[in-house]
């Protein structure tokens, strides 16, 4: 479906949205990043893919990492780019905890790799990421950032280890930049070495896999399920994608939706045939779907910046539902100016294992301003809102009755 705002989907004949607390902080300090592609594994631990992680441990501290203005070259790679980390307790304590550095996966911003999705099947976790040949033009709004050339790694061990092992060749890959200005020194290619994304360019190029529970443990079948926006920020058009769940990781086991005249998709293999489930010009952002298994609906979240990546003028929300991952979709809330302007949340993401199905109440999880000048100068507010943050909600019904 298309349309030009988020106000123009229909309004939710099911479902309504609110807001019942205040937002709360991750409990761990220092453990700045974003991004937060969210899952909840078989050994009931909540697992995270987090981008930009400007912190890093020394000496058994979490510490806060201002090393990429100091250019500290043996510090860089532990810093930048993107890590998969452990999420423990719950709220309003729960703590971030790194399970590993991906070092070769550097590059702030759309320069390096980042995190887009991440799920546990069956005992292992996979976990999509993008931007994987570098910077590039995004394909609407030139001053939004891309998120393209996406693939799927593994790990088997609960994020300590993932594979295939990436880091050297993505290392190899970042070494042609200058660190400062991020100019590349070698033109821009479709490959690296032989390397070839699972999904390149931007069509596909931020997967984002749909949440149906502890280890996938209330899927509708056998396969599994991602969405995707065609850029970081501010896009147009979602995507979505399936395939068979002990075939993740093959390429050619994928298949992509083609929206029929009675909202039944077509299931294709060619990526570039593939069409938008949904089109909204400037609001589609990394998005977020999970399924509530008890009221059978799909909840999506997508997000935008008032200003093409800029965390300056704030954000917006928007949260929709549907009976299947392919819609179509209705609008359960919209927020133009998502929690404060000062804040600009982003990366909306209801990690399922707080959500309560009896009550319909959970936590939104989200990341926020990366840089925020103070009067003094000084960019104090990405202490405040760059990292895990939490806020309660509740679902009701159109009748304004409660679930619980």
């Amino acid at each position: 479906m298309k349309y030009t705002h988020p106000t123009q989907i229909p309004m939710s004949q099911t479902l309504m949205f609110d807001w019942t607390g205040e937002n709360i902080p991750v409990s761990s300090v220092n453990t700045l990043g974003d991004t937060y592609p969210i899952t909840w594994a078989d050994d009931d631990d909540l697992y995270v893919g987090t981008g930009d992680p400007l912190w890093c441990v020394i000496n058994g501290v979490n510490t806060i990492a201002d090393v990429m203005m100091k250019n500290d070259p043996d510090m860089f790679p532990r810093v930048t780019g993107q890590v998969s980390e452990k999420i423990t307790g719950s709220p309003p304590h729960f703590e971030v905890h790194r399970l590993n550095d991906h070092p070769g996966y550097r590059g702030y911003g759309g320069n390096g790799p980042k995190p887009s999705g991440m799920i546990c099947v069956d005992g292992v976790l996979y976990y999509a990421v993008q931007n994987l040949l570098g910077k590039k033009t995004p394909p609407n709004r030139l001053n939004s950032q891309h998120g393209s050339d996406a693939t799927i790694i593994c790990s088997h061990d609960h994020g300590l280890t993932w594979t295939p092992d990436l880091n050297p060749l993505f290392g190899d890959f970042m070494n042609q930049y200058d660190r400062q200005t991020w100019k590349e020194t070698e033109a821009l290619r479709s490959s690296f070495r032989g390397f070839i994304p699972m999904f390149p360019g931007s069509a596909f190029g931020g997967p984002s896999f749909v949440q149906f529970g502890r280890n996938n443990e209330h899927a509708v079948d056998d396969f599994v399920y991602a969405i995707s926006g065609d850029q970081w920020d501010n896009g147009r058009c979602l995507r979505l994608g399936r395939v068979p769940k002990n075939k993740i990781m093959v390429r050619d086991a994928w298949e992509f939706a083609i929206p029929d005249e009675n909202n039944s998709p077509i299931w294709q293999k060619d990526l570039t045939k593939a069409e938008p489930i949904l089109d909204i010009e400037g609001h589609i952002s990394l998005p977020e779907m999970v399924y509530l298994h008890t009221i059978r609906k799909y909840i999506l979240l997508t997000w935008a910046l008032h200003t093409d990546f800029k965390t300056t003028t704030g954000s917006e929300l928007t949260i929709l539902e549907a009976d299947n991952p392919w819609g179509p979709f209705s609008l359960v809330h919209y927020e133009w100016m998502w929690y404060k302007r000062e804040c600009c949340a982003y990366t909306p993401r209801i990690p399922l294992k707080w959500f309560n199905h009896k009550l319909m109440e959970g936590y939104i999880m989200h990341s926020g301003n990366w840089g925020y000048p103070l009067p003094t100068g000084e960019y104090k507010s990405m202490l405040h809102y760059y990292l895990p943050q939490v806020r309660k909600f509740r679902l009701r019904d159109v009748n304004n009755f409660y679930y619980g």
